[in-house]
């Protein structure tokens, strides 16, 4: 069970700090790690953004936010992710 915790906050803390560790990547990183946050930003990207929402709605406005709302930060993230790939903004 604790281990089952230690995972779960594991993946929260880094799914919250994706964005740093992408930019970090992106500008200082080799070409494999480049690959991997491209990757790790592609799938977790979307979960980082509902995320980010739930602390600025709950912490800082401190009011509840809808199961829809998340929903269409999640599904609107993920169609974002495939504009961009679409594109050839993020490119492989």
């Amino acid at each position: 069970m604790i281990r089952g915790i230690f995972n779960f906050i594991v993946m929260v803390g880094f799914t919250l700090t994706l964005p740093f560790f992408c930019a970090a990547a992106w500008f200082w990183g080799s070409a494999d790690e480049r690959w991997l946050m491209k990757v790790c930003f592609c799938v977790l990207g979307p979960f980082c953004l509902d995320f980010w929402y739930l602390i600025f709605r709950h912490i800082v406005l401190r009011k509840d936010s809808s199961y829809l709302m998340q929903f269409m930060i999640f599904v609107l993230g993920y169609a974002g992710i495939f504009l961009m790939l679409k594109s050839r903004l993020v490119a492989f």
